[in-house]
């Protein structure tokens, strides 16, 4: 049985939420079709009669969801009725809103190709830029992300299928809301998703009778393994061991820590020869830059202004806490039996430092210092 048919009486607040959505939601899909299409010369009444429309229906909810429980006290008003229609019109515009999200994504209107993004550096985008580079790179994530908007919209018309809807829909609706709140996408888009994701979650707590049923009925009945004691130990050894490990890595990789980060090379001596200031233009072991990243990762850049992947050199270095030196795999001549170059460094601080190694024959000496160092 339907969790509404099973309450004769609901608290203000559940009318009061659920006619908020409802109409709140509403009004701001009618904004979100209505106000694209006012002319450029209204463009600047557009915000601040969209407010005023969201608040008038936030006080017109308000007014009635007062009006609602008071005559159900009375026992004069049908609550069923008031329910099945707000509910109605909460399904038809969070489908009518996913469904033109999906849309965009299949026509490419939204995580279109942006040219000024295209050329933009990655530390220099915003976090919307960011998210819209990510999800604009592949038009197949984007056609996956659409199908499940279309398909659970459609599902959530029709009151059978609504719970399965909301399955569908709500993982990728939290998974939205996270990021518009954490990549700073905007408050409307923010706004939005939120009033997407709470009025799925309404239709959910409506079917919250089914639900519970539903888990109870399809419990799993496969026999136990094992006895209760070592069913425990075992669920805790698969939280620990990973926890542990985790630990344990974290710590092995984190000796190295204060070496991590981007490094300018100051000065760079081959074989007893100074590397001038614009060599790095001609030969691609004029190194400018040194990247060293957690995993034993290091990037040798000769460009000093950005990565360049096609010139530059990837290595992999073990640190030797004891020694307080590197020792640096390459494998840039051959793969199959890289080089393992060992590095000395001397007059380590926390902004600069000297390295001294033999790579290919060649004694390298540099001059370090740290890039915007924490």
């Amino acid at each position: 049985m339907n969790t509404i048919e099973t309450q004769n009486n609901t608290q203000w607040f559940s009318k009061f939420s659920l006619s908020s959505l409802a109409i709140v939601g509403a009004i701001n899909t009618a904004l979100f079709v209505i106000l694209p299409l006012l002319p450029f010369n209204l463009s600047k009444f557009i915000l601040p009669a969209g407010f005023l429309a969201l608040a008038l229906s936030v006080l017109f909810s308000i007014g009635f969801s007062i009006y609602w429980h008071k005559k159900e006290k009375k026992g004069t008003s049908n609550s069923i009725k008031y329910i099945s229609w707000l509910s109605t019109i909460l399904r038809y515009w969070i489908a009518f809103l996913l469904l033109d999200f999906g849309f965009q994504k299949i026509f490419e209107v939204n995580f279109n190709y942006s040219y000024h993004i295209n050329d933009s550096l990655a530390s220099a985008l915003t976090g919307q830029e960011l998210t819209w580079k990510y999800y604009g790179y592949s038009y197949g994530l984007a056609l996956i992300l659409a199908s499940f908007q279309i398909i659970g919209s459609i599902l959530l018309l029709f009151k059978r299928t609504i719970l399965l809807g909301i399955t569908i829909l709500l993982p990728v609706l939290l998974n939205i809301v996270l990021i518009n709140i954490f990549y700073s996408i905007g408050f409307i888009t923010l706004f939005t998703s939120i009033l997407i994701t709470l009025g799925l979650v309404n239709l959910m707590l409506q079917q919250k009778v089914d639900i519970i049923h539903f888990f109870n009925l399809y419990k799993n009945t496969l026999p136990s393994i094992g006895t209760n004691f070592s069913r425990s130990i075992a669920r805790i050894l698969c939280i620990l061991i990973p926890l542990l490990f985790v630990i344990y890595y974290n710590n092995s990789v984190h000796l190295s820590k204060k070496y991590f980060g981007k490094w300018k090379v100051e000065s760079m001596t081959r074989n007893g020869k100074l590397i001038s200031e614009n060599e790095w233009q001609k030969d691609t072991l004029a190194w400018k830059t040194i990247y060293i990243e957690e995993r034993g990762k290091m990037f040798l850049c000769p460009n000093p202004y950005l990565y360049v992947d096609s010139t530059s050199i990837f290595m992999k270095y073990h640190y030797d806490d004891k020694k307080q030196n590197f020792e640096v795999i390459s494998y840039e001549k051959n793969p199959k039996n890289p080089d393992t170059i060992a590095v000395d460094i001397s007059n380590f601080n926390e902004k600069s430092m000297q390295w001294k190694m033999i790579f290919y024959k060649d004694t390298i000496q540099m001059n370090l210092k740290k890039v915007n160092p924490n």
